[in-house]
């Protein structure tokens, strides 16, 4: 035997040592592709995050201006009620396509924290919800103020209207701090979740607070 094929035949690979090789490239090709989904739809989650900010910020301002004050409208925590009222003083502005009140057909479930943990199962009685033209869904609340300062970290004075929004509509991954972000209607003005407080925004946690800290960070996702 030559020293050539003595040298092509230890160079060569056996067919498992090819298969090994090819499952390696698939599983570093599937989580580069992964990590390139991730950010494209971050990124578009993002535009949408800005977008819906601006629509219920002067949305706010025209509601107030035709309300007067919130500190009026009579509001009362975790009564679909309130939520139903507060809803019907900003239909008028908003381009809604389904109005769902508190039954299926405007929310994805389960709805998740950013830890992962189940946050909604199934339509809560004291929601309001409903899809806007763009394909974003969007719970309105009123909770207590305790609530608001300990789970969504605005200082507010009273009992108020929370905005929690699917910026992606029925995408998954609905979850908190990725595609769901919140608004809390503070005095007279829409502030991010986490105005006071983002101290839950993190990937151990629920992230309720998220809005600030992707506003903060320039809109960029950073905590996972």
């Amino acid at each position: 035997m030559s020293y050539g094929s003595i040298f092509k035949r230890r160079s060569g690979l056996t067919m498992s040592e090819v298969l090994f090789t090819l499952a390696i490239i698939g599983v570093i090709a599937s989580l580069t592709i992964f990590g390139l989904s991730t950010k494209i739809s971050d990124a578009k989650n993002m535009t949408a995050l800005k977008k819906i900010y601006t629509s219920i910020s002067q949305v706010t301002m025209f509601v107030i201006l035709d309300r007067s004050s919130p500190n009026y409208w009579g509001l009362d925590e975790y009564s679909q009620d309130s939520s139903a009222l507060a809803f019907s003083y900003y239909k008028p502005y908003f381009k809604v396509v389904r109005d769902c009140s508190n039954a299926n057909g405007c929310w994805q479930y389960p709805t998740k924290f950013l830890s992962g943990k189940v946050y909604l199962k199934r339509a809560q009685l004291y929601q309001y919800m409903f899809t806007l033209v763009d394909g974003m869904n969007v719970i309105v609340n009123v909770y207590p103020r305790d609530i608001i300062r300990s789970e969504f970290g605005v200082n507010v004075e009273k009992d108020s209207v929370v905005f929690i929004v699917d910026v992606n509509g029925n995408t998954f991954p609905n979850q908190m701090g990725r595609d769901i972000f919140a608004f809390v209607l503070n005095d007279s003005e829409i502030v991010p979740s986490g105005f006071d407080n983002t101290y839950n925004c993190n990937k151990a946690a629920s992230g309720l607070t998220c809005t600030a800290r992707v506003i903060n960070d320039g809109w960029k996702i950073t905590y996972y």
